[in-house]
């Protein structure tokens, strides 16, 4: 028979183990408040977020927010594509509906976190499959995030708010990518884009750095897919195959040290776009821009009596929107132009600017060649591309034209200019030797 003393004791145990260094909880359990990593806003005055799931094929569906302005009329649309590894951008959505657009942000299979909304069972973890193409291409969930991207557009079009023959898209990283995809595919419904670290010919791109490795997820590496299926995903899923048939204005923001999107996969996609097309190469920046019009937002001011989302909260790149506003809404100038023009001297770049604001800044850019031994090594060459260093070199202006001598031990070039907005703008990439 137990006592009083040994029913208190066993009572009391659990609460001698909590304090005890062997418990779980006594390292974590520090009565501290915990630190927030994300806070959901309530929707700003002035528009109306809608959040809904949409069908994509068969029993798959993806989540969507959906910002309206309240005021009256049709509105252009613009259609906001997330990154790898993110979900539908809620407040980018929102920020560009206070601008007086329709914006539709969807999760994109096989780009977003785990934690995402909607019945998608071909998405079984992160990146799980983007390489699967067999027995067909439908296999891969970058389909999937395709036609998740398209029908979010045809969403985005059927609402009654929208302007039809004013709709954008926008993206970034795989976004961009998705972007690059969608203007491709899209032809005439998309008027303008804007794509963000987003090019396509993967071929000429990180796919070049890959090696194959036995112990990868299946369908999670590219250098695993034999010759035929790369092929086939080349050809029915690579943007840069899909660019000849763009219909839209098309900007494509590239970072001429991209981990990704190689320079040359860059240049290749913009050859193969037919019309209109303007783009950046930002020197010794990885998947950023640190360059006027880019990413920094300098001079940004919050102001609490006119709550409005904006800086990195509202855009990825302040060029963003102006864009838009050009292409979407007849407001404003359009960007800068960069025209490379003859040169009889090898070493001297001359360039012309078509330029509607006063330009700030021009400089001509370059690297020096690989070393050989990392051109043979995939692993050395993808460091490589990352940690290439490109120096400036500042331009002279004669007349209406530019000049910068280019350094002799000079393999690549491009020049960059920036206005007064400020936006940014680079002529293509130039190979010293190539024909």
């Amino acid at each position: 028979m137990k006592t009083a003393t040994s029913l208190l004791a066993l009572i009391l145990a659990p609460l001698a183990f909590a304090a005890d260094a062997g418990d779980p909880f006594a390292k974590v359990l520090d009565g501290k408040a915990p630190a927030i990593t994300k806070e959901f806003i309530a929707p700003p005055s002035g528009i109306t977020v809608r959040r809904v799931l949409f069908r994509i094929r068969d029993k798959n569906e993806a989540y969507a927010v959906i910002a309206i302005p309240n005021t009256p009329g049709k509105h252009p649309g613009i259609l906001v594509l997330h990154g790898s590894g993110g979900n539908a951008e809620e407040e980018k959505a929102m920020a560009w509906a206070q601008r007086g657009y329709v914006a539709v942000a969807p999760d994109m299979p096989g780009l977003y976190s785990p934690l995402t909304r909607g019945d998608l069972p071909m998405s079984k973890g992160y990146a799980d499959g983007r390489y699967s193409m067999q027995p067909d291409t439908t296999k891969s969930v970058i389909f999937d995030g395709m036609l998740a991207a398209m029908k979010a557009l045809d969403l985005l079009r059927s609402l009654p708010e929208t302007d039809t023959a004013n709709v954008g898209v926008v993206g970034v990283s795989w976004g961009g990518t998705m972007t690059t995809m969608v203007c491709g595919l899209a032809g005439d419904k998309v008027k303008a884009g804007f794509a963000i670290w987003g090019s396509g010919y993967f071929d000429l791109g990180n796919w070049r750095g890959g090696k194959p490795s036995p112990t990868a997820k299946p369908g999670a590496l590219a250098a695993n897919m034999t010759a035929e299926e790369r092929a086939r995903w080349l050809r029915d899923l690579d943007p840069g195959r899909r660019a000849p048939n763009m219909k839209a204005a098309f900007f494509l923001a590239g970072a001429a040290n991209d981990f990704f999107g190689w320079p040359e996969a860059v240049q290749a996609t913009l050859d193969a776009i037919p019309g209109e097309k303007n783009h950046f190469y930002a020197p010794n920046s990885n998947h950023k821009a640190l360059i006027p019009g880019g990413t920094g937002f300098e001079g940004v001011k919050y102001d609490p009596k006119h709550p409005q989302l904006i800086g990195a909260r509202a855009n990825w790149l302040a060029m963003e929107v102006p864009y838009f506003e050009y292409h979407l809404k007849g407001i404003g100038k359009p960007l800068p132009k960069v025209k490379l023009a003859k040169s009889d001297d090898a070493r001297l770049a001359r360039f012309t600017v078509e330029a509607p604001h006063p330009i700030l800044k021009a400089e001509l850019y370059w690297a020096a060649p690989f070393a050989a031994e990392t051109l043979k090594d995939p692993s050395l060459l993808a460091k490589a591309v990352v940690d290439r260093k490109w120096s400036a070199v500042p331009a002279t202006k004669n007349g209406d034209t530019y000049e910068a001598a280019i350094p002799a031990e000079a393999a690549q070039w491009f020049i960059l200019v920036s206005d007064d907005r400020p936006m940014s703008v680079s002529s293509d990439m130039i190979t010293v030797g190539a024909k």
